[in-house]
Parts: C-alpha cells; sequence; structure tokens
C-alpha cells in the first residue's frame, strides 16, 4: 500500500479513532486529555492552528508508550507498534494536516465524541471483520499470529487493522492491549 491509497487512510483512521478512544474523557487509558476541554483549552492556546493535530499525536504517542509498556516484547505487533506501518502513516497524515485544511472535518469529529458516539462509529468503520476472541496472556490480549513476509500484503494488513481496533471497543476498565506475534 502507498501511504495515499485509500486502504492507508482508512488505516489512519482506526488508529487516530482508537488513541482518541484511550484518552481520558472516554476510556482513560493513556490518561491523556489532548482533545477534552483541558487540551482544547491548553493546546489552542498555543497552538492555534494546529492544536487538533497535534492532540492527536500526544494520542497515539500515549497509546504506543502504554502498549509498549504493557505487552513488554518487540515482537508484538500492536496498532501502535513500530514493526507495523500503522503509526508512521497515522503521523505523516497528521503532519499534512498542519499545512492543510483538508482533514480539519475527520479531526473535529475526534473531538466531539461522546463514548458511545467513539464505539458505535470505530465499530462501523472496523466492519467487516473477523471479531473472534483473542486469548488473554500477561497484559495483552493475543489476536494470532503473522509472518513477517505476510506484512506485505495490502488486504492483510488492512484486515489486521481492522481486527485490531475491533478488540478494544468492548474493553472497559484497564487495557489489554490486542496484538499479533511476530513470526520469524
Amino acid at each position: 500500500m502507498t501511504p495515499d491509497s485509500p486502504n492507508t487512510l482508512e488505516i489512519v483512521r482506526l488508529v487516530l479513532g482508537v488513541a482518541r478512544l484511550g484518552e481520558n474523557d472516554l476510556r482513560g487509558w493513556w490518561q491523556g486529555h489532548a482533545l477534552d476541554r483541558t487540551g482544547q483549552y491548553v493546546l489552542s492556546s498555543m497552538l492555534r492552528r494546529t492544536w487538533r493535530p497535534a492532540a492527536l499525536q500526544l494520542d497515539v504517542s500515549a497509546a504506543a508508550r502504554i502498549h509498549d509498556e504493557l505487552l513488554g516484547r518487540s515482537s508484538a505487533l500492536h496498532l501502535f507498534s513500530d514493526l507495523l506501518p500503522f503509526r508512521l502513516w497515522a503521523a505523516g497524515w497528521l503532519a499534512e494536516q498542519k499545512t492543510s485544511d483538508a482533514g480539519h472535518d475527520l479531526l473535529a469529529t475526534f473531538e466531539a465524541w461522546t463514548l458511545d458516539e467513539a464505539v458505535s462509529v470505530l465499530r462501523d468503520w472496523c466492519d467487516p471483520v473477523d471479531t473472534a476472541p483473542g486469548e488473554s496472556l500477561g497484559n495483552g490480549l493475543l489476536l494470532g499470529r503473522l509472518a513477517g513476509n505476510e506484512l506485505e500484503d495490502p488486504a492483510l494488513l488492512m484486515q489486521t487493522a481492522r481486527r485490531l481496533s475491533v478488540s478494544y471497543l468492548d474493553q472497559t476498565g484497564a487495557i489489554r492491549p490486542p496484538y499479533f506475534d511476530l513470526v520469524r
């Protein structure tokens, strides 16, 4: 997939949606306030034009840190993993939004979400997806195994992003990051 393909933009939307879902005013997984009232006040006064992309960048960074801490393994393929292109695509898209108004509607959508709206919208964005439950292992939720050569298949990447994303939606309380094991 190229960074500007339709599937890539769908995956970016999923990554940002899950990052937003983890904010303090929704699920509270990352303890962040980037797009809630507090974040809006602080960031919009410091970064008048670019505060929304900056807020989501903070969410994505916080999510990556929490996932890495909880999973504690470099071979865990999670939504914010360095081993998958998803986080890099999201970071690139957010950087583009700082010089363009093209994604403003999507950014404003994330800002206005309630918990029920977030879960509903993300569920729609994940459809169709296999919602088979994962296996609780340690602090995470193992969804399966993927070989490194499989990560070059655009259809599999799309399905992986959807499967990872949908695995957050029914989680309440402490997060159990969904992941795939990387098989070399």
